[in-house]
């Protein structure tokens, strides 16, 4: 997520988006978030894709030094898109 600017917000209805700062050390893709007071909570289903991967690649860093930058880089990017699998 891109903005000028971070507004905190006390909940987001239904059919609205938004983001977490924070929650990347505990949620790998997809996740369902409460209030620790929720009696229920109902999952969001993980959503099925129709397709898989057709592209393989192989990256190295140009300098060995910068290989956790380019580890970070990948985990982000799998975070960021269910469609992309790091090996």
């Amino acid at each position: 997520m891109m903005g000028g600017k971070e507004e905190p917000i006390p909940d987001v209805p239904c059919g609205n988006t938004c983001a977490l700062i924070g929650v990347d050390d505990v949620i790998k893709k997809q996740a369902t978030i409460v209030d620790w007071d929720m009696a229920e909570a109902h999952n969001i289903r993980m959503m099925r894709y129709t397709v898989s991967p057709v592209v393989r690649v192989a990256v190295s860093p140009k300098n060995p030094p910068e290989l956790p930058k380019l580890v970070d880089g990948l985990a982000k990017l799998s975070k960021s898109d269910p469609l992309v699998i790091i090996e």
